[in-house]
């Protein structure tokens, strides 16, 4: 008879125990969901009095509210995410609920995860899940071939010609005819200035990133490049004359060495980007429409080919975006985390077109997109991927959404519309 009370008394502490953990993953998820479409959409004004009073209860949860925004915290979430022990987490899952519940739980969470579909949710949730109770991870999808990224790579072509991969690791300096000394470090190239001078035209190099890959480098200026997938930049090994100049082509952030006798110009595609001393974004892909100049600190004057369009301008936080065929230029106010968070070895969208976001990701996994249905390519959607991921995990959260099917065969991505 003891025993039989014992036993009803610890059905009903478990039964309390599966009903609080169930309602305290819902209210972490609806937190996480007012958090992930803040950052996305904006929050209305009985959305944002929900969050305030959330943040409000406690110092804990307006300090955990700063760490989930905090964009480096994000990323340390996000690796610790994908290194997490699967068959652990849910070893220790089945310990504290029961194997029914855990079904209904694990299904609430996924109906939510559709609804959210950005790793905000992951951070937010995956963040007091972890610390309340299990160790989750991103389960290893067999849907998909693993398509991974390639290691940086590119190739120099030297003043003379002679094209040298810069993944051959017997390659460690080289030097031009002025006595320009280049220094090959991993995934970087820097210039030094040698003393001798050509007379004459100066001497190009020229830096060529294929899909996959990125590459930095330090010029004779000490002005430092990061250059994106598939770009291509070409520049002077030493700087001479009144202006220093350089001819890019794809996507590179610039931190320029400050001169103010000699401008910096990007020259783009025939539009012309001139500073003195700034950190800046240019995307410039041949095959887009536009060209992006974003500004992150500061300041630049941009000038469109068009005869009649006078240049502008930018303050920090602001874009130029010009269309040379149009001969049009326009500034518009930005986050200029979304066009700059590739340096940092992440894909961060934010409400933009399935077509733009697979762009994107093209260039980097170097793969083709088919779309079953013109339509999907209007699909919008906001995400937060670190670029080491596989092409398999990115596309089972667009899935998760239920809009669209995903389906990789060889080297492109079919998507269709669910």
């Amino acid at each position: 008879m003891f025993g039989a009370k014992g036993s009803y008394g610890e059905q009903k502490s478990n039964s309390n125990k599966i009903n609080f953990l169930v309602n305290r993953i819902d209210h972490h998820i609806r937190i996480s969901q007012l958090i992930a479409k803040e950052v996305n959409f904006g929050l209305d004004d009985n959305e944002k009095k929900e969050l305030n009073t959330w943040m409000n209860e406690s110092a804990e949860n307006s300090q955990a509210y700063s760490r989930i925004m905090n964009k480096k915290s994000f990323l340390n979430w996000d690796e610790d995410f994908h290194q997490v022990n699967v068959e652990e987490g849910w070893k220790r899952f089945d310990e504290a609920v029961n194997p029914n519940r855990m079904v209904f739980v694990f299904q609430t969470i996924l109906r939510y995860a559709a609804v959210i579909f950005i790793p905000l949710f992951l951070a937010g949730v995956g963040y007091y899940l972890y610390n309340d109770l299990i160790n989750l991870s991103q389960q290893q999808q067999e849907q998909f071939a693993k398509y991974e990224p390639q290691a940086p790579q590119a190739q120099l072509t030297l003043a003379d010609g002679r094209k040298v991969s810069l993944e051959d690791y017997k390659v460690a300096a080289l030097k031009e005819k002025d006595g320009t000394q280049i220094e090959k470090g991993e995934g970087n190239l820097k210039y030094q200035a040698g003393e001798e001078k050509i007379k004459g035209k100066p001497l190009y190099n020229t830096v060529d990133i294929p899909r996959g890959s990125d590459y930095k480098l330090v010029l004779s200026d000490g002005t430092k490049v990061h250059l994106n997938a598939m770009s291509s930049l070409k520049f002077p090994v030493q700087f001479s004359g009144k202006t220093r100049e350089v001819k890019l082509t794809g996507e590179a952030y610039f931190e320029v060495k400050k001169d103010a006798k000699h401008p910096f110009i990007v020259n783009v595609l025939g539009t012309k980007v001139e500073v003195l001393g700034t950190s800046f974004n240019v995307k410039a892909y041949e095959e887009d429409e536009n060209i992006e100049t974003t500004l992150v600190e500061g300041s630049v004057k941009v000038q469109s080919s068009g005869f009649m369009t006078e240049p502008i301008l930018l303050e920090p936080g602001q874009q130029a975006v010009t269309n040379d065929k149009m001969g049009s230029i326009d500034m518009r106010e930005v986050n200029v985390v979304l066009f700059t968070s590739w340096r940092e070895g992440v894909f961060l969208f934010k409400n933009q077109r399935m077509e733009d976001i697979m762009i994107e990701l093209s260039r980097w996994y170097d793969l083709k997109v088919f779309y079953t249905n013109p339509s999907v390519k209007e699909f919008r959607f906001g995400g937060h991927f670190n670029r080491n991921s596989d092409i398999s995990s990115i596309m089972e959260m667009f899935e998760l959404t239920h809009k669209v099917d995903a389906n990789i065969n060889g080297g492109t991505i079919v998507i269709g519309e669910k």
